[in-house]
């Protein structure tokens, strides 16, 4: 039987952490600040062929980092249910003189429409930025940045537990309706079954979580987490190359001169 160095299982932390894509090893927080800027060349814009255009470099950017299908998969079921929903709701409601529809009372314009479309995949291209960057980044990486940054321990640390407790709640209803299932109750079928097997998981799942978040206190309290002293992590982020924070300072110029752009009538 053959053991691992001591020093060996010491070094395995002190690497950086990679996920072996440019795109994916990004600093959470240059990336944050990148996807931001470019969001708002989308919300600068005066028609609907920017957010577009945003849009489709959001998706490309997907596919570049690895997370393609999975992106686009969530992103498309946005556009046909928000986005379209966003567009009826605009084009009915807003007023115009052209009009294209009558349909009594209201009427489907020429504005409306217009209005609908700038409005539509201007919401969607902010969906896309903030559904992008949750699907290139790791909460525990974020968490870690905004430390490096000067961020509070015990901030970054319930920013971590709250989203990872989203996951934790999703994990925990699955596993108790498996359960029921188990046990011969119907879970699956229209909304009103699913319904009737739902409410009755919900004592067990927040009670299940409450007994999850006594045992972090505990385990964060053996570990000193209350302690004055420099926190340490077993996740070692890559120093910031200047290159990133020059892609920042572009995408930066970028949004400066799309809202110059929008004021002034260029876009």
């Amino acid at each position: 039987m053959t053991t691992t160095p001591l020093h060996t299982v010491a070094d395995t932390y002190r690497r950086v952490a990679t996920l072996g894509n440019p795109i994916l090893d990004l600093n959470p927080i240059t990336l944050l600040l990148s996807i931001a800027f470019v969001t708002v060349v989308a919300v600068a814009g005066s028609g609907w062929v920017v957010p577009v255009a945003v849009s489709v470099v959001f998706v490309l950017i997907a596919f570049l980092a690895g997370r393609g299908p999975s992106y686009l998969s969530t992103i498309l079921k946005l556009w046909l249910v928000v986005g379209f929903l966003l567009f009826i709701l605009r084009a009915l409601l807003t007023e115009g003189e052209t009009v294209l529809i009558p349909l009594g009372p209201i009427a489907v314009t020429m504005e409306g429409v217009q209005d609908g479309l700038r409005f539509a995949t201007m919401v969607m291209a902010i969906c896309g930025g903030v559904t992008l960057f949750f699907a290139l980044v790791s909460m525990r990486h974020l968490t870690l940045a905004l430390e490096r940054i000067g961020v509070s321990p015990r901030a970054s640390f319930v920013l971590l537990a709250s989203f990872q407790s989203i996951a934790d709640l999703g994990a925990i209803a699955r596993v108790v309706l498996d359960a029921q299932k188990a046990r011969g109750i119907e879970t699956e079928g229209n909304v009103f079954v699913r319904a009737k097997a739902f409410f009755p998981i919900l004592a067990p799942v927040f009670l299940s979580a409450l007994s999850a978040t006594e045992e972090r206190a505990i385990a964060l309290d053996a570990r000193a987490f209350n302690s004055r002293g420099r926190k340490t992590s077993l996740v070692q982020l890559r120093p910031t190359p200047g290159w990133e924070w020059l892609v920042v300072a572009l995408t930066a110029l970028l949004a400066i001169a799309a809202i110059v752009g929008g004021v002034l009538g260029w876009l």
